[in-house]
């Protein structure tokens, strides 16, 4: 897996995005407020507003409502009990949140954004598509692609999560069901039940605060927190990964699908700007909210 100490629009896209090749990119966020966010700082929000957290396995999808300063509070405790050696209950995962609609003061903890990663027509209003992650030490989400067959960035803010990749073309090796996830389970394969996940090449990758992941289109990733984190992520499309979307309903991806991904090549390859768009497409953004 390279990593990279910076980089312009042109090398990211010409080398990466381009050829469908993943990397870790350093050194954009140094300067971010956000790489200094912890409970703490979440506290302050008080029981403003409640936000979805996920419970037991994230592919599942079963969700209770907290607020975010609740939230933070049963973390600090799940976490003491770790470092102290006694038994706990795991919190629930804040798992795919708008943040920065719910809470837009934040947007200025992620300055300087380093827009030229993304496509031109996102970058006006590159915070409506964020979607924030904070979860506990140990929590995972099973092996899956992103539904939409997007690009992702991924911008890791605090603590240490671990990503195993396997490539888009290897997805018949991994075992998919429902469309997006895998039933194999690459931190703890099983190769007599799912032999054909011996030919898969899977890579393992430890995120650091301030750095970014590329995920190109399609490709499976397993994620750990290895300790507590905060992370966010961007899908985003290509005018060509947009068509490929739309018709990976012949692949038997849901229907909705198409409608969300037609919505994203009527932007960016018709040229419709994003605030025609995005009224219809939010509802993709905002599912768990």
């Amino acid at each position: 897996m390279p990593r990279v100490e910076g980089i312009d629009g042109k090398e990211f896209f010409g080398e990466f995005v381009d050829k469908r090749r993943p990397v870790v990119i350093r050194g954009l966020t140094s300067e971010w407020r956000a790489l200094d966010w912890g409970l703490e700082y979440f506290r302050r929000f008080g029981d403003e507003k409640n936000l979805a957290v996920k419970l037991g396995n994230v592919a599942e999808g079963r969700r209770e409502r907290v607020s975010l300063a609740g939230y933070s509070g049963a973390l600090e405790q799940y976490e003491a009990a770790l470092r102290g050696g006694e038994p706990a209950d795991m919190p629930g995962y804040l798992h795919d949140v708008p943040l920065f609609r719910i809470f837009p003061s934040l947007i200025a903890d992620v300055q300087p954004f380093p827009l030229q990663l993304f496509p031109e027509w996102y970058r006006e209003n590159w915070q409506e598509y964020v979607q924030y992650f904070m979860g506990p030490t140990r929590s995972v989400t099973p092996l899956h692609f992103d539904t939409l067959l997007t690009n992702n960035l991924f911008f890791h803010l605090a603590g240490r999560k671990r990503f195993i990749l396997v490539p888009a073309d290897q997805r018949r090796l991994c075992y998919t069901h429902r469309w997006r996830w895998a039933k194999f389970d690459p931190a703890d394969p099983d190769f007599e039940a799912f032999p054909l996940a011996k030919e898969a090449t899977a890579v393992s990758v430890v995120l650091e605060p301030g750095e970014i992941l590329y995920l190109p289109p399609g490709t499976l990733h397993h994620v750990t927190n290895l300790t507590l984190t905060m992370s966010f992520n961007i899908d985003w499309h290509t005018p060509a990964s947009a068509r490929l979307g739309v018709a990976s309903v012949l692949q038997g991806a849901p229907m909705k699908n198409a409608y969300y991904n037609l919505l994203s090549y009527v932007g960016l390859g018709l040229g419709v700007p994003d605030r025609y768009i995005f009224p219809f497409y939010r509802s993709y953004l905002t599912y768990v909210s």
